[in-house]
């Protein structure tokens, strides 16, 4: 399954207040990612109540609780202040404003980094450079993405209608322009296909499926939370009039569409640092 991420750029302004005045529906009714998904992430890791990992770009920590359900003491990096007002609080997740370009902790500090929905915003070397500092050796690092899959009738419809309502709306050319290279590029797409990422090594891609049943209020929300359709206007009152629609066609007799997702999650560890004596 491919998915053309530079599709959404047509809106970005600026990446850092992408999901302003989303944090709410971001928080409510984006869908957690499957328990399968968590079980690789800590494959293998002993002692998890001793592990300390990084959620970079963690928007309102859906993935981060995930970890902290587990005992992973969780630090949830996020530069976006809205999202971390609206997360919702747990004992084991810490929040701290930061970006994945700098990210506020020290050299060698940490078990775990992982990016839930986020890598594609990015620097990709600034980023992956800082992810392999701040990791100790023997660490890992964990990226992971769930998409609407576009093999199911009902998840692409949904998908369809969220896009054809963002297609109007104002682009600024240069971050346009900046992911859509970054996703065309041949180092994305020797990353995507599980061959390569700088500083990186021993690569592993895995795929899980799960699913998400959601009521008419729900389609609107999770709608509202991806930051690219509209926020209101004529534009956002179509948008809920279609979904009126969708919901009415699909759903079952619980009143809810259930939509299907592929979950995409990389792994790799740290390539060695070189000696500061050589």
């Amino acid at each position: 399954m491919s998915f053309d991420f530079s599709t959404v750029s047509d809106s970005i302004t600026d990446p850092l207040s992408y999901f302003s005045d989303r944090g709410e529906d971001y928080e409510k009714y984006r869908p957690i990612y499957p328990a399968s998904a968590i079980d690789t992430i800590l494959s293998g890791l002993e002692s998890l109540t001793q592990i300390t990992a990084v959620d970079v770009g963690a928007g309102t920590g859906i993935g981060a609780r995930l970890l902290a359900n587990r005992g992973v003491r969780v630090v949830a990096i996020e530069p976006n202040e809205e999202m971390r007002t609206a997360a919702t609080p747990h004992e084991g997740v810490e929040f701290l404003a930061g970006t994945a370009e700098q990210i506020p902790l020290k050299n060698v500090s940490v078990d775990l980094v992982t990016s839930f929905q986020a890598f594609h915003w990015f620097d990709f070397d600034k980023s992956l450079q800082e992810f392999r500092r701040i990791l100790k050796s023997g660490g890992r690092l964990a990226l992971i993405w769930s998409f609407w899959d576009q093999s199911d009738p009902v998840s692409k419809e949904y998908t369809r209608l969220l896009f054809e309502a963002s297609k109007d709306r104002e682009p600024q050319s240069q971050s346009r322009i900046q992911l859509k290279t970054w996703f065309k590029g041949i180092r994305y797409q020797l990353f995507w296909q599980g061959l390569w990422l700088p500083s990186f090594t021993r690569l592993q891609r895995h795929e899980f499926m799960s699913n998400q049943y959601l009521d008419f209020l729900g389609l609107i929300g999770l709608a509202r939370s991806q930051g690219f359709t509209p926020s209101g206007g004529e534009d956002l009152e179509k948008l809920m009039s279609d979904l009126t629609v969708f919901h009415q066609r699909f759903c079952d007799p619980q009143n809810s569409v259930r939509l299907i997702y592929r979950t995409r999650l990389y792994i790799a560890i740290p390539e060695a640092l070189p000696d500061p004596r050589w």
